[in-house]
């Protein structure tokens, strides 16, 4: 699995002192943004949804929206533009095209945000 990623970084998303990283899904045919639980592999998660009414297992797929039951994607921001992730590591989000970037998390203060610079 490489290098899992912090627990530091896991965890309900929004305003907070430590922004979590987020992630959109789909659980049994709902559509949602929420954050992630557990990393259960390098590509596959545990996630919830933000009222922590709806968790489940998902893998990253190379999409924004519109996700099928069990898919979900991490979405990162360069320089404003959205792009899905294939891998997050400790260190490096790497996307479907395998860019690489370092990663940080910010707030904006509706919402948690990946934000992304080119390796």
């Amino acid at each position: 699995m490489g290098r899992p990623v912090k627990g530091k970084f896991l965890g309900a998303t929004g305003v907070d002192a430590t922004p979590a990283i987020p992630v959109r899904a789909d659980i049994d045919g709902t559509d949602f943004e929420g954050y992630i639980v557990k990393q259960t592999g390098s590509r596959s998660y545990r996630v919830s949804n933000d009222g922590d009414t709806l968790q489940g297992k998902c893998v990253l797929v190379n999409k924004i929206t519109g996700h099928d039951a069990g898919e979900c994607s991490i979405v990162g921001l360069v320089n404003g533009q959205a792009v899905a992730c294939q891998k997050l590591t400790n260190r490096l989000f790497t996307d479907w095209d395998n860019n690489k970037y370092t990663w940080t998390t910010a707030d904006d203060s509706s919402e948690s945000l990946l934000i992304l610079t080119a390796v």
